[in-house]
């Protein structure tokens, strides 16, 4: 989901080599019982600018325990003949000194190759040159998306690193580039893991879509994890409930979350890799969004996790993208736990609490 907030660093000044390091932060001070649920938030900024991506890592510095960077392959960087590009370089450099600023975060890299404002049914961004009726079955853009994870794991060191965002959906709409990602996936995995064996490595599933209730209506499709085991080193979900067929936090079903668990037994992690409710009503869906209700999600959503003995919980944006005003991105304009000029929403005193908790 989350693919719709992508953006070029270069196109809002973060490829400027004077860039400054991300601005000190301090952690409030621990209170409460220790949890064993970690505490994630995404990259996504309030606006386009470098300076306010800047300051999305500050906050997940101060206010969480992992950061979330999703972005599709810079393919044609990949392909034969093409080389690092200053964007790619650019963004590296920045991502990875602000991360060695903040050596309180870990890293949750998330490879995104199909699009998510058309569900995910076509890949990315892709090069003029590969037909997209061969899409992933095009050599060249196999080798890039290898070569794509290689860079990944040797410059970021990720602790988790997910290769392909919301798949099932591609399962759901596009079964034959589906099967051909498959293969691609099994080949990055083998590279991802020899490269840095500690790196936890799997791909992202989107909850709402494999339980049938937005997008294309059916039954639960489950089975589509089973194209991956072996292969997969977590089960990581997304979920946005409020663009589904419920109309509040209390209408969601008592083992909506806690059904993740006998998916994927302990010890197995579980990770909530991205994590929405709108404060705000969406044109043309069925929800009410309200603070209230985007609250009461936020409590159970943490509640029911450390319950469950999740790994992690990444909430989709700290702050509303502001940016998000029209098209597919514009139902995840209200998402944040604060509002675009800072000020707190309902929720953000949850989030806080549970920040402050120590870890165990």
């Amino acid at each position: 989901m989350l693919a719709i907030f992508a953006f070029s660093l270069a196109a809002c000044g973060g490829n400027d080599k004077a860039t400054p390091p991300g601005p000190t932060v301090v952690r409030p001070p621990s209170a409460g019982e220790p949890r064993s649920l970690r505490l994630g938030l995404s990259a996504t900024p309030p606006e386009r600018t470098g300076q306010a991506y800047v300051n999305a890592f500050a906050t997940a510095a101060q206010y969480a325990d992992t950061l979330l960077i999703q972005r599709p392959p810079p393919w044609t960087d990949f392909m034969p003949g093409g080389t690092v590009s200053k964007e790619t370089a650019d963004n590296t450099r920045l991502e990875t000194s602000l991360l060695k600023q903040y050596t309180n975060l870990d890293l949750f890299y998330a490879i995104d190759p199909t699009d998510g404002v058309v569900q995910r049914s076509r890949i990315a961004n892709l090069p003029a040159a590969v037909d997209p009726a061969v899409g992933f079955l095009d050599k060249d853009l196999r080798n890039a998306f290898v070569a794509y994870t290689a860079y990944v794991v040797k410059n970021y060191h990720p602790e988790y690193l997910a290769l392909g965002v919301e798949i099932n959906m591609l399962y759901e709409r596009t079964p034959a580039q589906f099967e051909a990602f498959v293969s691609l996936y099994a080949e990055a995995y083998a590279v991802a893991k020899a490269a840095n064996p500690s790196t936890k490595v799997f791909p992202t599933f989107q909850l709402e879509d494999i339980e049938g209730r937005s997008g294309i209506a059916h039954p639960p499709h489950w089975e589509v994890l089973d194209y991956f085991r072996g292969r997969m080193d977590a089960l990581a979900i997304s979920t946005y409930p409020f663009l589904g067929d419920l109309r509040s936090a209390a209408d969601i079903p008592p083992d909506y979350y806690t059904q993740l668990r006998a998916r994927w037994p302990a010890p197995g992690e579980v990770l909530i890799a991205e994590a929405g409710y709108s404060s705000m009503p969406v044109e043309g869906a069925v929800n009410i969004g309200t603070e209230e209700d985007q609250a009461a999600y936020l409590l159970r959503l943490l509640t029911e996790a450390e319950a469950q003995r999740f790994s992690l919980v990444v909430w989709a944006a700290a702050l509303d993208p502001a940016f998000a005003r029209e098209g597919a991105a514009s139902v995840l304009r209200d998402i944040g736990l604060r509002r675009a000029d800072g000020s707190n929403k309902l929720a953000w005193s949850t989030w806080e609490e549970w920040a402050r908790r120590p870890l165990e």
